[in-house]
């Protein structure tokens, strides 16, 4: 499981914003020292901040801690680029046998559009059933709620 420590910035009725530093410190899977290089080329991007159901009374300036569950990030990228492309070879391969390249066209764009709605759909109930990430103060957990 991969984790990083955030920190809660603000309350809002029963939501909290935590913030996680721009480079995450390392997560154990690589031999780097220092914090992920993965992300945009180890290019400091910034303190992103997330907005989570605060169920166990969490205060500004509470210390958390961020788990991402083994596994999710590799699914989560599996989807995100073989799903579109995959329908997206299919809908231009159904075109041209059926009508050529005009045809091969469209059905590559309604191929690639499908993929983006099931890519939608399975992130909105995935954000609902909280299976994405958990946060978590000493025993409590928070599950992420759908930004508006």
């Amino acid at each position: 499981m991969s984790q990083c420590e955030a920190r809660v910035v603000a309350v809002a009725g029963s939501d909290v914003w935590v913030e996680v530093p721009g480079r995450a410190p390392t997560c154990g899977n690589c031999k780097t020292a220092d914090a992920c290089q993965t992300g945009l080329l180890g290019l400091n991007t910034g303190p992103r901040r997330y907005r989570l159901e605060n169920s166990i009374g969490a205060q500004v300036g509470d210390q958390v801690q961020l788990s991402v569950a083994e596994g999710t990030v590799w699914r989560a990228s599996l989807w995100s680029y073989g799903v579109p492309l995959m329908l997206a070879i299919a809908g231009a391969i159904l075109g041209q046998t059926m009508s050529g390249d005009a045809a091969a066209l469209a059905g590559t764009l309604a191929g690639l559009v499908c993929g983006l709605v099931v890519l939608r759909r399975s992130e909105v109930r995935a954000r609902s059933e909280g299976s994405l990430f958990s946060l978590q103060v000493q025993t409590g957990k928070m599950r992420f709620k759908e930004q508006s």
